[in-house]
């Protein structure tokens, strides 16, 4: 995990990249759908409703949803979006990251370590 990634103080904090905008890494919300399905569309995926309710409605109990946004234009543009399972069975590694790779450069790494720093430390917690 990277050096400068806190996952107990992970959310809603700004980092920044070697090349682009400095983004904000946090929780996915409701609000986030339509610069998600952008962002999916922009990688050539169609989502469905099922699977856009299911990123932005998930259980914290069972899986993370991280995205990361900047202020592009003026605006609060989505730039990366990832998911980790958590549980018996889960995998230590993300199961979904996309990021735009044409604004950014190092946010699939940083999106990757922060999820996968969150997940240890819930479970360490939960393990205690």
């Amino acid at each position: 995990m990277s050096d400068h990634l806190d996952p107990g103080a992970l959310l809603a904090r700004y980092y920044p990249l070697p090349r682009g905008p400095r983004v904000c890494l946090r929780l996915v919300r409701p609000r986030d759908q339509e610069g998600i399905r952008g962002l999916l569309r922009a990688h050539g995926s169609e989502p469905d409703e099922l699977e856009m309710a299911r990123l932005v409605g998930f259980d914290l109990r069972r899986r993370l949803v991280l995205c990361a946004t900047a202020l592009v234009d003026s605006a609060e543009t989505v730039l990366g979006v990832g998911a980790i399972e958590f549980g018996a069975g889960a995998s230590a590694e993300p199961t979904f990251v996309v990021v735009d790779e044409r604004r950014t450069e190092g946010l699939d790494s940083l999106l990757r370590d922060a999820l996968t720093g969150h997940a240890a430390a819930l479970e360490r917690a939960r393990a205690a």
